[in-house]
């Protein structure tokens, strides 16, 4: 109790916090510069009130002076007011460099255009990225992201990556949106959020792991972490020179002061010059949480639709490495184009909006009956079976789930049951399953109560909580949402009837010579970073009479 009762005080003196700027250092002194070697006006940095501002301005200390020493002039601390001020203050060049979490500095780009100009992002085993997480206070009961419908909410800003964006997906990934709560708070700081939770103001918080740790000792736990994405971006306004960003960036990305780096995140080794398309995974979850869409091309950009099996962040963390490789062999911008959901994706591939697609052969298949598109490469998949009579890996395999604790033993006894579907389009969700019933004189459209549930982390939530009799998903994705849930909870009922694997397809008007250039790289890619990432093995030479008796179904 006394704990708490600090606590409380901690949380209240939290919530009082406003924006503050630099002047003296962390003992009260007023640093003194030499007139002589001033080169114009203060640079002002400003940084986002994650947390409080004393906390903030504490980290940021060490990287001012570091600053001042290359700029030649002061480095003046900013702790904005809130993130509405942080962009306004960046993008009207009020304050000159800014410390800017993904998500508020797609906002800043998208109204401010080209006033701002990304300069450099961290990196490191750790430090490069940060991951969103959703925390309970210990004890409470709540064990899995699964178990928060009816709960109490804690967000923190609206404009914040970590503290509102990618839980807002982690969430939706499961099924799980606002409506869903009794109650939602948007707390605007990080401590806030922490501290709310642990005095029991709310049942569930959000906010970034980092921050979620210093109350660990305190009983705050993490019940769901999101895929890492860059922690924040080091970005410049339009008032400073070509010449002093330039300096910026290289003082920065030559860093090697342990000290500098350690006060920001003691996992950052330094930091990297920074591309705008590496924010560009925020870009997509903004456009398919909110319908706002931040998304640019360039002249030469070459679109490539991939199915959203997964979370936007996963498929970037996959595919993205492939994207770059392609654009660096070809001189052209290969960038991933990830709709909201499989009807989304049809949509846009049939509309020949995009160049390339890759997808699942059942989607092919059917987008292939109404578009000509032409398989280019078929993918041999590390999480493909690896039996040698499955080809080498090259196809993949659905799996039938029932609860541990199920009556059901045997697939004979699905007649009339209530089963969960990834979707009527998924292979690995549905037509693999389909096919294998249909061999023992089951028909799933007929024999079985089909319940279509639109993503494969839907379809195990709800076999977990007994809102169906079994569910089909792709093998690989029991090992994706394992941190969902509790998979101890979770019984394979039947391993199913493999199926070709997914095509990398032409969809789109796009010039003959670069086809023929994407397909050779991707035969003849080696790379192991890139293949690993893409969790594949290699790609080989498409048949497309593999697909067409998929055309059937």
């Amino acid at each position: 109790m006394k704990r708490l009762s600090a606590l409380f005080v901690v949380f209240v003196f939290v919530l009082s916090c406003s924006g503050q700027s630099d002047s003296p250092d962390l003992k009260g002194n007023k640093p003194q510069y030499a007139s002589s070697k001033l080169d114009g006006q203060p640079v002002i940095l400003s940084i986002l009130p994650v947390e409080s501002a004393s906390a903030m301005y504490e980290r940021f200390v060490p990287l001012k002076y570091y600053l001042e020493q290359v700029l030649k002039r002061p480095v003046v601390i900013k702790v904005a007011k809130d993130y509405e001020t942080a962009i306004q203050e960046i993008g009207s060049g009020k304050v000159h460099l800014a410390f800017l979490d993904p998500a508020t500095y797609c906002e800043v780009k998208a109204r401010y255009k080209n006033k701002v100009k990304l300069l450099v992002r961290p990196v490191g085993k750790e430090g490069a990225k940060s991951r969103s997480v959703l925390v309970v206070k210990e004890g409470s009961g709540i064990e899995k992201v699964a178990d928060v419908k009816g709960k109490r909410l804690a967000l923190g800003n609206q404009q914040s990556s970590f503290s509102y964006l990618i839980p807002l997906a982690m969430l939706n990934d499961v099924g799980i949106g606002i409506k869903d709560f009794s109650g939602l708070d948007f707390l605007q700081q990080e401590d806030r959020v922490g501290l709310s939770v642990l005095i029991g103001y709310h049942d569930v918080g959000a906010m970034s792991e980092a921050v979620a740790r210093k109350y660990s000792a305190d009983g705050l736990k993490i019940i769901k972490t999101s895929e890492a994405i860059p922690s924040f971006v080091f970005c410049a306004s339009d008032m400073l020179t070509d010449a002093v960003k330039k300096d910026i960036v290289k003082s920065l990305t030559s860093l090697k002061d342990r000290e500098s780096i350690a006060s920001i995140n003691k996992n950052m080794e330094g930091f990297a010059v920074a591309e705008d398309r590496d924010v560009d995974v925020i870009r997509v979850m903004i456009k398919n949480l909110t319908g706002r869409d931040y998304i640019e091309y360039g002249p030469k950009a070459i679109k490539v639709a991939v199915l959203p099996l997964y979370s936007a962040i996963t498929l970037y963390d996959r595919y993205e490495p492939l994207m770059k490789y392609l654009s660096r062999m070809t001189g052209y911008e290969f960038k991933l184009v990830i709709p909201k959901d499989f009807e989304d994706f049809m949509q846009v591939v049939k509309s020949g909006k995009v160049n390339f697609s890759y997808q699942n052969p059942y989607i092919f298949a059917l987008i292939d009956m109404e578009k000509d598109i032409k398989p280019l490469v078929t993918t041999v998949g590390e999480d493909s079976p690896s039996d040698e009579s499955m080809e080498g890996g090259d196809r993949f395999r659905g799996v039938i789930i029932t609860r541990h604790d199920s009556a059901i033993k045997d697939v004979k006894e699905l007649r009339n049951k209530k089963v969960l579907i990834t979707s009527p389009k998924s292979a690995g969700g549905y037509l693999s399953q389909r096919l294998f019933l249909m061999k023992i004189g089951i028909d799933t459209e007929k024999d079985l109560k089909i319940i279509d549930a639109k993503r494969q982390e839907n379809v195990i939530l709800g076999v977990y909580r007994g809102e169906a009799d079994a569910g089909f998903v792709r093998e690989a994705a029991l090992v994706v949402w394992k941190d969902a849930v509790d998979m101890k909870k979770i019984r394979v009922l039947a391993r199913t009837t493999p199926l070709p694997n997914w095509p990398f397809a032409l969809c789109g008007d796009t010039n003959p010579l670069l086809v023929q250039k994407v397909r050779n790289l991707l035969l003849e890619l080696k790379d192991k970073d890139i293949l690993k990432s893409a969790k594949i093995k290699s790609f080989r030479i498409a048949d497309e009479s593999e697909f067409d008796a998929l055309k059937e179904y």
